[in-house]
């Protein structure tokens, strides 16, 4: 994918020379980095020393500025037991909102994800569950809060045969026939969905770093929640193409996946489900065209899923 990035000498002057200011010296060089949908300033800043920092910045009036806010919080509170970088600092001056990074070592993985970086950021989520269980952070938005107003394509679809652009004539065979459950359960995911874990809660390939020996550090925290402990590795499934691998043999032998309560799962699906059935019938922004195909992605891995968790038998059935 690629983001339509600002650059660094966009950022107002007393920003640059703050940032400076406290790194005790002069940006020489910034290499933009690409992931993410941000419209704004992201790359590795390369100083006088020889140093180097990653930075990300944004104008406060923009539409995420207040994921930076939250991104502030939290990664200034996470236990060095996390798989992240460690925040320099952050800032707020001249309009603009900007965090400074050590920088993490490593690449992007390749996607589809290749089994040993898989490998990888499972085991990084399975640290994240263990050490962020209890929320270290108090004062986040709930999994059911940060995505209020979104879930409710569904029930919408059931009462009025459309939402916001999405029809049921629009929608699959298989949604069509499975409506009224699809309904039902989206009234009550907030009551299923539910946990103390502070979750990342975006988890997808390029919030993902793998260093040169094989381990992963997860970045932009900016979304993050409390729910369950399984909500992360969930996400990661559906938002990163996994090569044609099952989701729920990942899921199911995952530490945290095999704790989870099948209803409390599917709840979560049936959410996300109509979640990305809207935002996918949705353009993409100028600055960032492909996150409308990431959407649709989401969408159709989302439902297949959920097609089949739903298709399996009970096990009382099976004998």
């Amino acid at each position: 994918m690629r983001t339509r990035r600002r650059d660094w000498a966009e950022l107002p002057d007393v920003m640059r020379h703050e940032v400076e200011r406290r790194l005790g010296s002069a940006v020489q060089g910034f290499e933009d980095r690409q992931g993410g949908f941000s419209f704004g300033v992201s790359g590795v800043a390369t100083l006088s020393t020889g140093e180097r920092v990653f930075i990300k910045a944004v104008g406060d009036d923009a539409a995420n500025a207040c994921d930076y806010r939250t991104e502030t919080v939290v990664a200034a509170a996470l236990p060095q037991t996390v798989p992240t970088p460690r925040l320099r600092f952050a800032c707020e001056l001249a309009g603009w909102l900007l965090l400074c990074f050590d920088v993490a070592p490593g690449a992007l993985p390749h996607e589809p994800w290749r089994p040993g970086e898989l490998s990888a950021a499972l085991e990084a989520l399975a640290v994240c569950a263990r050490e962020l269980t209890p929320s270290p952070v108090g004062g986040l938005a709930t999994l059911a809060e940060q995505m209020s107003g979104r879930c409710e394509t569904w029930r919408a679809l059931e009462r009025d045969g459309a939402w916001a652009g999405v029809t049921a004539d629009s929608i699959g065979e298989w949604e069509r026939d499975h409506l009224s459950r699809l309904a039902s359960v989206e009234a009550v995911w907030t009551e299923l969905a539910v946990g103390e874990t502070l979750m990342h809660f975006d988890p997808r390939f390029d919030n993902i770093l793998i260093s040169p020996c094989g381990t992963a550090r997860l970045v932009d925290w900016g979304r993050a929640c409390t729910g369950p402990a399984w909500g992360d590795l969930v996400c990661l499934l559906l938002q990163s193409d996994l090569g044609g691998v099952d989701p729920e043999e990942i899921f199911v032998g995952h530490p945290v996946g095999r704790a989870a309560e099948a209803e409390r799962v599917d709840a979560f699906l049936v959410a996300l489900a109509g979640y990305w059935t809207h935002t996918a019938s949705l353009p993409g922004p100028a600055h960032a065209p492909d996150l409308r195909v990431r959407r649709e992605y989401s969408r159709g891995a989302t439902i297949d899923w959920l097609q089949r968790r739903w298709a399996r038998k009970p096990p009382d059935a099976m004998s």
